[in-house]
C-alpha cells in the first residue's frame, strides 16, 4: 500500500496544523486553528476528513483547536494524546468558545463527545493499530508535547509537532531522533537562531532587579499555556525573594502543571517556585499586586485580552512592559511594542512605561532544526508550520542534498 500525505493546513504557514497520514490506517496528526490572522477572522483547517483515528502531538490551539469539529453529527472517533494534553485542552477549548463563540463552527456537545473519546499514551509507550505502530517522545516544547513516531511496511515517518532541543527552565529538551524515512518537521524560525538561554535570563533578570529597585512592577504579558509556568520558574531561579502574581488562565494551567510532576524537569523545584508565587483570585489580590514593587505575569501574551490590560493602567510610572513571546503583525502587543498603543474597545489607548522584548522562544531555531535534521537523516522532508517552507525546502536541496518539499494547504504527497 502506498504511504501518503494530504496537508489541510500548517502548509506554508504557522498555524491550523492538520495533517492526514495513509497507511493502512488513516492517522490524523493534529487538527488546529489560527486564531490571529491578518484578516481579523480564525482560519480553520481543511474539514471533510474522515480519519480512523487522531493522534494530537500538544493543547496549544493550533495544534488541537479543531478536534470538536471532528465529532458534528454523530461521529465517534478516538483520539491519542498525553494525558497532560487532554487536560490543557479541555481548558482552551471551552475558552475558545467564550472567545470566538459563533465563528467556531462546533458547539458544547461536539466538545464534550471529543473529551469523552480520548486515550492516553505516555512517552515511549507504542500503540499498536493495525500494521501501523505509533510511538510518542518528549519534544521539549510545554508539558506533554509530544513528537510523533510512525512505522509501517518498514518505513518510519517522524512527525515533530513544535519542538524545542535546547534546555529550559520547565523542560530538558527534545532528543533528536535516528535514521527516519520521512521526516515532517515544523520550520518556524527556520531562518532565525534564538540567543543563548543562559545570556536572555540574565537579561529578564537584570530588567526585574532594576525595576524592583525603583519601586515598579515588572509586567509579562504571557501565554497561560508553557510562557506563564516558563517564567515564574525563571524568576524564582534566579530571586527567591522577589513577590511574584500570577493572574489569568495562567493559574488553572499551573494546577495542571502541578498534576503531572513527570513531564517536567525539576518538579520539586517547581512546586516550591508556585508555592512561593501569589496566585491572584480576586480583588484585593489584585490591589496588592500593583502596590507591591514585584513581577506580575498575566495573560494574554498579546494583549489580546485578559487582566493584563487591567494592569497596564493601573501599575506606577516606575513599571516596566516585558514580552518574552512574539507578537503577530497587528495585536495589541505588536501595536504596544512598535507604536506605544493598544487598542480597547475600538479606542486607541496610550501605554506611558517602557517596553521591552527578550527571546524566551519555546521553539527551535535554525542551528536545532539543523542539527534534528542531520541526526534524523531522512530520505525526505516535509516542511510545515511556517512562513517561508519553499524558501527553506530550496536551501534543503540546492546546499545539503535533501530531497525536501514544501506543500501547500489541499496537497497530495506520496511518501
Amino acid at each position: 500500500m502506498t504511504i501518503h500525505l494530504d496537508c489541510y493546513g500548517a502548509s506554508g504557514e504557522v498555524g491550523r496544523s492538520a495533517f492526514l497520514l495513509q497507511t493502512d490506517k488513516k492517522v490524523l496528526l493534529d487538527y488546529g486553528v489560527k486564531i490571529f490572522d491578518k484578516t481579523g477572522q480564525p482560519q480553520f483547517p481543511l474539514e471533510g476528513i474522515n480519519p480512523d483515528f487522531a493522534v494530537i502531538s500538544h493543547a496549544h490551539l493550533d495544534h488541537s483547536g479543531f478536534v470538536p469539529a471532528l465529532y458534528k453529527g454523530n461521529k465517534r472517533l478516538r483520539w491519542y494524546a498525553t494525558p497532560p494534553t487532554v487536560e490543557f485542552c479541555e481548558l482552551l477549548w471551552a475558552d475558545s468558545m467564550k472567545i470566538m463563540g459563533p465563528q467556531l463552527p462546533y458547539q458544547d456537545s461536539h466538545l464534550n463527545k471529543a473529551l469523552k473519546d480520548w486515550t492516553p499514551v505516555m512517552y515511549g509507550q507504542t500503540l499498536h493499530t493495525g500494521d501501523t505502530k505509533i510511538t510518542l517522545s518528549d519534544a521539549g516544547h510545554i508539558s506533554g508535547a509530544a513528537i510523533v513516531n510512525i512505522e509501517h511496511g518498514g518505513k518510519t515517518i517522524c512527525y515533530t509537532g513544535d519542538l524545542k532541543m535546547e534546555e529550559t527552565c520547565m523542560h530538558r529538551g527534545a532528543r533528536p531522533v535516528e535514521d527516519v524515512d520521512t521526516l515532517i518537521i515544523e520550520c518556524t524560525y527556520a531562518f532565525r537562531d534564538h540567543p543563548p538561554r543562559a545570556e536572555v535570563e540574565k537579561q529578564v533578570m537584570d530588567e526585574v532587579r532594576a525595576t524592583v529597585k525603583e519601586g515598579g512592577t515588572m509586567l509579562f504579558p504571557s501565554f497561560s499555556l508553557g510562557r506563564t509556568q516558563e517564567l515564574l520558574s525563571l524568576v524564582r531561579k534566579h530571586e527567591p525573594r522577589v513577590p511574584i502574581y500570577v493572574d489569568g488562565m495562567g493559574r488553572k494551567i499551573t494546577d495542571i502543571y502541578m498534576k503531572h510532576p513527570k513531564y517536567l524537569k525539576d518538579p520539586n523545584f517547581f512546586k516550591k517556585a508556585v508555592r512561593s508565587a501569589t496566585m491572584v483570585r480576586g480583588p484585593n489580590d489584585k490591589r496588592e499586586a500593583v502596590q507591591t514593587p514585584g513581577v506580575i505575569i498575566s495573560s494574554a501574551g498579546m494583549l489580546s485580552g485578559g487582566p493584563i490590560l487591567n494592569y497596564l493602567f493601573n501599575v506606577n510610572q516606575d513599571s516596566r512592559v516585558v514580552f518574552t513571546g512574539y507578537c503577530i503583525e497587528g495585536t495589541n502587543g505588536w501595536k504596544l511594542q512598535k507604536d506605544g498603543y493598544i487598542t480597547v474597545d475600538e479606542r486607541d489607548l496610550e501605554v506611558d512605561l517602557p517596553v521591552e522584548y527578550f527571546d524566551l522562544s519555546a521553539h527551535a531555531g535554525r542551528a536545532d532544526l539543523l542539527n534534528f535534521i542531520k541526526w534524523a537523516n531522512p530520505g525526505r522532508i516535509v516542511l510545515v508550520h511556517g512562513d517561508e517552507t519553499e524558501r527553506f525546502a530550496t536551501e534543503l536541496r540546492d546546499d545539503f542534498g535533501y530531497d525536501a518539499v514544501a506543500p501547500k494547504t489541499g496537497e497530495r504527497l506520496e511518501l
